[in-house]
């Protein structure tokens, strides 16, 4: 018998990596590891974005503003607004280019379509800017990065449907014993069911290799 440490080494000894990579579609590269850099294709977000439920408005000397419109995530219209203007805006949907900053609904008084704003304004409050979280031609992933569900959600978001990955190995597992038979077959005396094959393919396949061989 010799210890698991110096077994592992005897594999790590007598095996080569794997250098062969393919491009797979992101809906199937759960658990695969990059084999290649990954930039972001746009900036994200891609447009000044509000990052609350409130008013974006065009900062004025009054603490009252006009309401001339809503804006929901999705919408592409641009309100242009002038000093004392206000657009009633969701989390999520673009900024108009001419606000300054975002008041939150909780801090806002609203009669018909005026807005009072009692707390001092400060300006790109509650605004996520064009490429806050990455910018075009950035690094979004490293090279051997696991694609988890999270990574697999993040290059998503970045609009990414096909990434170059490392093939997995194909594993062989071989079972032996004399005294080894198979479940569901009777048992002679000094036999016993073989369950490591099994035992492994399912922990193989936990880690994503599928239709492990198992030799007997």
């Amino acid at each position: 018998m010799i210890s698991v440490e110096q077994a592992i080494q005897i594999i790590e000894s007598k095996t080569n990596a794997i250098d062969v990579k393919k491009k797979r579609p992101l809906s199937d590269a759960l658990g695969f590891v990059l084999a290649e850099d990954v930039v972001s294709p746009i900036d994200m977000p891609p447009f000044r974005q509000s990052a609350m439920d409130g008013y974006a408005v065009r900062i004025h000397d009054s603490e009252y503003y006009n309401i001339i419109g809503e804006l929901q995530a999705g919408d592409g219209n641009d309100f242009a607004l002038n000093k004392g203007d206000a657009v009633r805006i969701f989390t999520g949907a673009p900024v108009p280019n001419d606000a300054d900053s975002i008041v939150i609904q909780e801090k806002a008084t609203v009669k018909g379509q005026q807005l009072q704003v009692c707390n001092e304004l400060v300006i790109e409050s509650n605004i996520r800017t064009k490429g806050e979280q990455i910018r075009i031609g950035e690094l979004a992933m490293k090279k051997s990065h696991e694609l988890t569900a999270a990574a697999i959600g993040f290059l998503a978001t970045l609009g990414i449907t096909a990434v170059w990955v490392n093939e997995k190995p194909s594993v062989g597992i071989i079972a032996t014993g004399n005294e080894l038979v198979e479940p569901g077959s009777p048992l002679e005396y000094g036999q016993i069911y073989e369950s490591n094959s099994m035992m492994l393919c399912a922990a193989l396949e936990k880690l994503g290799h599928k239709n492990s061989e198992v030799f007997k």
